[in-house]
């Protein structure tokens, strides 16, 4: 036999020959109702030309629900997001459901490919930790009528849990405005999702104005150039530390507030005796005694316990009840990173 017939037609085949995308090819192979007729007609005509077949873990897996939970997140390698995901299997295995967890490395095609082959093994529902794209997958994913919670951000069309966005970088202003800071800048990276780092600087820009702070910048830290000491990653802050600086930050996330005491010590500056630092998400990283760092911490557990409880109560309930938002409280954590200014 040549190669050629040896091998098997993929989805990718059925889709070239019906002259579609290859997730409408898996949307009407899983029976998705937003398909229209004439559409599921060609796709049906290609798969019987080309004798197509998903796997035999594919056939399995349309005759019944499975008891596996997809789980989408953006960077493991943030460890705010590992942590959960594993808190997260802890929680769904004590009901008796197992976690496929997929990474996108926060690419919006790459999202796509992952929520479409975790569709195509049947998972009984989606839990997504981080958007990597516009959002718009949410639409197709109700659409279809499968189980979604979100976990760690706000989104209003679906169940979600999530810390009150307009108090987490508050806090960390209130504390550093409470020290005696007066000039006070937000630093960030491009690591961070649109839509979360949106809502936290507008919780900084708020509280600087409620607590009549100066807002001196926003800095944007290549978290992977400064860790590495790559040459000219802090010459941003470098400008900005220079003559009369902010003496306060309040970050994002913790990476990025754990990045940036790296470039404040490598300019020769001290971390809090020239400026003072805080982060954001409470990572067990921050806790450890060479950072020290002062945190607002997401309250994790409870943030994993009840998003899958919310994912579990929409698996057998449907899609039909509106969708619940659960805000939970940050909590300031104090430790070495902040003082009064000199």
């Amino acid at each position: 036999m040549t190669s050629t017939a040896r091998q098997r037609p993929t989805i990718f085949d059925v889709a070239v020959r019906s002259g579609v995308s290859k997730s409408t090819v898996s949307n009407v192979i899983r029976g998705a109702p937003n398909v229209s007729e004439e559409t599921r007609g060609r796709v049906l005509a290609a798969v019987a030309e080309l004798n197509y077949r998903p796997n035999a873990v594919a056939r399995q897996l349309v005759q019944q629900r499975t008891s596996t939970i997809g789980v989408v997140v953006g960077d493991l390698t943030n460890p705010i997001y590992s942590e959960l995901v594993k808190l997260l299997e802890r929680h769904a295995l004590a009901l008796g459901y197992t976690t496929m967890v997929s990474n996108t490395d926060g690419h919006a095609e790459r999202e796509a490919a992952r929520i479409e082959a975790l569709l195509e093994r049947r998972v009984a529902g989606i839990a997504m930790l981080q958007f990597s794209g516009d959002g718009s997958i949410i639409d197709e994913l109700l659409a279809d009528g499968v189980a979604l919670a979100v976990i760690s951000c706000f989104e209003e069309r679906a169940d979600c849990v999530t810390i009150d966005e307009t108090k987490g970088l508050a806090i960390a202003v209130r504390h550093l405005a409470e020290l005696g800071h007066r000039r006070l800048a937000y630093a960030t990276s491009p690591l961070v999702e649109e839509r979360t780092d949106r809502a936290r600087h507008a919780s900084f820009v708020r509280e600087c104005r409620r607590a009549g702070c100066e807002e001196a910048a926003t800095i944007v830290l290549d978290v992977e150039a400064v860790l590495a000491d790559e040459p000219g990653a802090a010459d941003e802050l470098a400008s900005l530390l220079d003559g009369d600086g902010p003496t306060g930050f309040a970050a994002a996330n913790d990476i990025a507030a754990i990045a940036l005491i790296e470039a404040v010590e490598r300019l020769g500056a001290s971390v809090p005796d020239d400026v003072s630092v805080v982060g954001f998400d409470g990572i067990e990283l921050g806790g450890l005694s060479r950072i020290g760092l002062t945190t607002v911490a997401q309250p994790r557990e409870r943030m994993a316990e009840i998003g899958i409880h919310l994912l579990m109560d929409r698996i057998e309930s449907g899609p039909a009840p509106p969708p619940r938002h659960v805000l939970l409280e940050p909590e300031l954590v104090v430790r070495t990173t902040t003082a009064p200014p000199r």
